[in-house]
């Protein structure tokens, strides 16, 4: 082959475009050119500038944002569909159906929780956003099944080694090379961020009972010499953590400084 055709969906915030970069480096290494097709609509909160930003400025390397024929791959290169998350079902079949009789590598990034789960877990999680049956199991079956049977190589931050999770280097060092070490990183070294997740919004805790979770870890914390701040998932609601110290969520929390250089 002389290349790599690679088809990207799901990426919908810097945050995904990182984890896809830091595939790519890795491809880079073969000295093949890469062809990135980028399906464009249906995916408003990543634009042209983000991907010039955020993925490798390489020789080797360049973007196409691909419209219906976009999805067949030139004869003379591999081709690879990368998924944020499980594969999803209609890209992949619309790969498929494009260039019958191919080989398709498909790699998953950025898999998040829902992805380390069961069937049942999943089926409630779908339960809590409001989502009815049958669909709920059906559209439960569909993942599992993608996440499975389809995917070929994952490309996780995190990596389970016997009972331990590491670290995979590749994709922390994508995410390093957007987070320059800042004048007041030693300051930020003392502080606890909490990174919460929308469990009110999802039903699973109550408000009040959440809140004084995060109220006595808010005390733990100072009786340690830290100050903890929190910063809430985007679907929460602004201001819920005022009272213990509320980082704003402008942008992706892993490139916040803030974030990542806090250390307790």
């Amino acid at each position: 082959m002389a290349g790599h055709y690679v088809v990207v969906t799901g990426a919908s915030s810097e945050t995904h475009l990182v984890y896809v970069a830091s595939y790519l480096r890795h491809l880079l290494t073969d000295g093949q050119p890469i062809t990135v097709a980028y399906p464009g609509r249906g995916q408003v909160d990543v634009t042209r500038p983000d991907l010039r930003a955020l993925l490798p400025d390489e020789p080797g390397l360049q973007v196409e944002v691909i419209n219906g024929e976009g999805w067949t791959a030139p004869a003379d290169q591999e081709l690879t569909y990368v998924s944020i998350g499980v594969p999803g079902l209609k890209p992949w079949a619309q790969l498929r159906r494009a260039n019958r009789g191919r080989a398709m590598h498909v790699v998953v990034t950025d898999e998040g929780l829902g992805s380390y789960g069961t069937w049942r877990t999943r089926r409630e999680a779908w339960l809590r956003e409001g989502v009815r049956e049958p669909w709920r199991s059906v559209r439960t079956t569909a993942v599992t099944a993608g996440a499975r049977w389809l995917t070929t190589r994952r490309w996780p931050m995190y990596q389970q080694v016997g009972e331990q999770w590491r670290v995979v280097g590749p994709v922390a060092e994508e995410f390093r090379r957007h987070l320059p070490l800042r004048s007041d990183a030693l300051v930020a070294r003392r502080r606890v961020v909490l990174l919460s997740q929308p469990w009110i919004e999802l039903g699973v805790v109550s408000e009040a009972v959440y809140l004084d979770h995060v109220e006595r870890l808010a005390g733990e914390v100072d009786k340690a010499g830290s100050e903890l701040l929190v910063r809430p998932h985007p679907s929460e609601r602004p201001g819920r953590y005022r009272h213990v110290g509320e980082l704003p969520s402008a942008g992706p929390a892993e490139l916040d400084p803030t974030v990542a250089y806090a250390g307790g």
